[in-house]
């Protein structure tokens, strides 16, 4: 949970995943402008893999391609570290880095432990799609504890100023808004789009209460709850998400089986694979 001081929600220690890449060059930078925003140190991870040699090399040459792949993965360590000290030299007096070696989820995992919020980005990968077929995002959420915010390579820098949330009662929709009420605080324009009936067996209206709950908080929240019509959730969400002026979405994880979201698609697994904001998701 964020630090809470005077009654207000606060992060102190954000954790970005770098990759050496351009796009983890703007996730770096989007993550010390939020940061400098939230008031929270913010701590950079490299974690890097062991080499796999593809099977299609004869055994006498797998060394040698196991030796070039591990020069490879520590060039893209020193550049992930170059990016990162770069990026918040200007940015950020308060930041820490650290690097790790293995898989990629357990090194994010462990040194999340320490943090209030994770940042990693879309579609960054483990290694080969055919010993890991789902991008990083899927596994940190659901193994690091933590509420974890997924960034697209083409995140606009700036303000979160208009959140959507994606309400649905669940334990991951419950836990996933209270991560994110620092966040939620210093947005201009809070919106719940839920696919629940308009009111439940008691009378109460789910939602109803939920904005009742976040005005206490001091949330902008609007006072319109949007609901969703018959179309498959995934589909009606995107496209209200896509077609708003929002900036960040924010919802539960896999509140169905995992093996189920796999096999048969589900709103997690689409959201982060395909919307064009940051989802900020917690399991």
């Amino acid at each position: 949970m964020p630090v809470v001081i005077g009654g207000l929600e606060m992060y102190r220690d954000l954790l970005v995943h770098v990759d050496g890449s351009e796009s983890g060059r703007r996730r770096v930078q989007f993550a010390a402008d939020l940061a400098g925003s939230t008031g929270a140190r913010l701590s950079g991870i490299h974690v890097t893999p062991p080499p796999e040699v593809p099977p299609l090399y004869k055994p006498t040459r797998v060394e040698e391609v196991a030796a070039h792949l591990s020069s490879q993965l520590a060039l893209q360590a020193a550049e992930a570290a170059a990016v990162f000290r770069a990026e918040v030299s200007e940015r950020q007096a308060d930041t820490c880095w650290f690097e790790a070696t293995g898989d990629v989820v357990q090194g994010i995992r462990d040194r999340a432990r320490y943090a209030d919020l994770v940042i990693v980005g879309q579609y960054e990968w483990q290694g080969s799609p055919e010993t890991h077929p789902l991008p990083i995002a899927h596994s940190v959420v659901v193994r690091c504890g933590r509420p974890v915010l997924v960034v697209p390579a083409a995140v606009r820098l700036g303000s979160l100023a208009n959140v959507a949330i994606a309400w649905d009662g669940s334990r991951e929709a419950v836990r996933a808004v209270h991560d994110a009420l620092p966040l939620l605080r210093l947005a201009r324009s809070v919106r719940v789009v839920t696919n629940s009936p308009e009111s439940t067996e008691n009378g109460d209206d789910d939602a109803e209460s939920l904005l009742t709950h976040l005005c206490r908080h001091g949330v902008a929240v609007d006072a319109d709850v949007l609901r969703l019509g018959s179309a498959p959730a995934h589909h009606a969400l995107r496209k209200q998400i896509e077609q708003g002026p929002y900036d960040l979405l924010v919802m539960g994880g896999y509140s169905h089986p995992m093996w189920m979201e796999f096999v048969f698609g589900g709103v997690t697994e689409s959201i982060l694979l395909s919307l064009k904001i940051p989802v900020l998701v917690s399991h």
